[in-house]
């Protein structure tokens, strides 16, 4: 698209405080700002007639997220585990300089481990991944600098 930029990624959630709790204490997120949606034009927006819901806007390292939580009509429970062969969004994933120190972190949180996960890639990175709240994956990959690969980076 042209004239265009990335606004943010939405994420709906079950419960919108335990989740910002979790986005924020645990993985650094900063609320920007917070709306209640209850408008009809918003609720076309969203496919969703008579829907009411907060939205929660973070940004972490540049990067902006939208957490939703609906009241009306409630979210649809998680019912399993989501994986990473699933159509749509697959996980949040983080730079971390030493995985052992940061898993140590997430567990003294209340933050469960996906043990199961942990590997070392080719070329010696190694990753494990954690969930949200609500069984959303993050991913924790383990590099000697928080620098972006070219690829990666802006510009």
């Amino acid at each position: 698209m042209r004239n265009a930029r990335l606004l943010h990624y939405s994420h709906c959630v079950s419960d919108i405080e335990r989740s910002r709790r979790f986005y924020t204490d645990v993985l650094g997120f900063e609320t920007v700002a917070e709306f209640d949606f209850d408008d009809a034009a918003t609720a076309q927006v969203m496919d969703l007639p008579g829907c009411r819901f907060k939205g929660i806007f973070m940004k972490c390292d540049g990067m902006r997220i939208e957490l939703i939580g609906f009241t009306t009509p409630a979210p649809e429970p998680v019912r399993r585990k989501r994986r990473a062969n699933e159509v749509g969004h697959s996980h949040l994933s983080f730079y971390v300089t030493n995985l052992d120190e940061t898993l140590a972190e997430v567990v003294a949180k209340g933050v469960e481990i996906e043990r199961q996960t942990r590997a070392v890639l080719a070329g010696g990175i190694e990753c494990c991944v954690i969930r949200d709240p609500d069984g959303f994956p993050i991913e924790l990959v383990q590099m000697p600098v928080l620098t972006l690969l070219p690829y990666e980076a802006e510009g």
